[in-house]
């Protein structure tokens, strides 16, 4: 835990530059969290508290991204008028449930999950099927199903949803990554609306701390977005699948050596 005067200070800025690298790590790919979370916990602030905190900045970088890209074309509206829905039912229900899992449970399941569809992502072979040529006209049962789970896992863990949400969006619709990644922005924001006002009322947000990072998020949002733009679809598959590999090495490394 850090306790200086020096730190009193210079706290401020080092989180708005943290808020700020998560929130394009996050518009991109995903998987920020994994970044953001043990340097808040080891700066001296609880894990639920830095949970809470943390949101406020996915919430407002995500939004920035999502604004961006939106602007220039790149949300599919309908789409996300069709999984808003189950996405939002989902988060009621990931914030009415208190799931208790223990931390080193947590990271080996989520270190398999991401290694699963990191792998199935770049699979030549569409072993589920060939995702749509066009997404669909209306809401299938299916994916109603899909991003209702997604939901409930990113309402209450939230840590890597970004990385399943790409994977399922892009089978469900067919469409690039840059057009996905819109897709996503937007629905996590759903989820992570619900769950943060569950712990804004349980007293886990540190507003001041919340606040500068969500500073750094827009800013992070926003280059996050502009990057997707410059750089095409073919530059954000590959941030992706080395993003996700690395957060799954992580995992599986702090698993074995603590």
């Amino acid at each position: 835990m850090i306790d200086s005067e020096v730190w009193q200070y210079a706290q401020y800025p080092a989180f708005f530059v943290l808020g700020a690298v998560v929130s394009l790590i996050n518009s991109i790919a995903g998987g920020g969290s994994t970044l953001s979370l043990p340097i808040m916990i080891f700066l001296g602030m609880p894990a639920t508290v830095a949970n809470g905190t943390n949101r406020i900045g996915l919430i407002i970088g995500n939004f920035s991204s999502a604004f961006n890209l939106m602007k220039h074309g790149y949300l599919n509206k309908k789409i996300f008028m069709q999984l808003a829905v189950p996405t939002f039912l989902g988060a009621l229900v990931g914030a009415c449930f208190l799931v208790r899992i223990g931390d080193k449970m947590f990271q080996a399941i989520l270190a398999v999950v991401i290694c699963v569809v990191v792998v199935m992502s770049n699979l030549r072979k569409d072993i589920l099927g060939k995702p749509p040529a066009t997404p669909p006209e209306k809401l299938t049962w299916k994916g109603a199903l899909g991003f209702f789970g997604i939901a409930v896992y990113g309402c209450i863990v939230q840590v890597g949803v970004g990385f399943v949400q790409i994977f399922g969006l892009t089978r469900y619709t067919g469409m690039d990554a840059v057009h996905v990644n819109a897709l996503k922005n937007s629905l996590t924001n759903v989820f992570l609306l619900v769950s943060t006002v569950a712990l804004g009322i349980m007293g886990k947000i540190d507003w001041p701390i919340a606040i500068v990072m969500a500073a750094g998020a827009w800013l992070g949002g926003y280059l996050g977005s502009f990057t997707q733009r410059k750089k095409g679809n073919a530059f954000v598959r590959r941030f992706v699948s080395v993003a996700s590999v690395i957060m799954a090495v992580f995992l599986v490394v702090d698993l074995i050596v603590s």
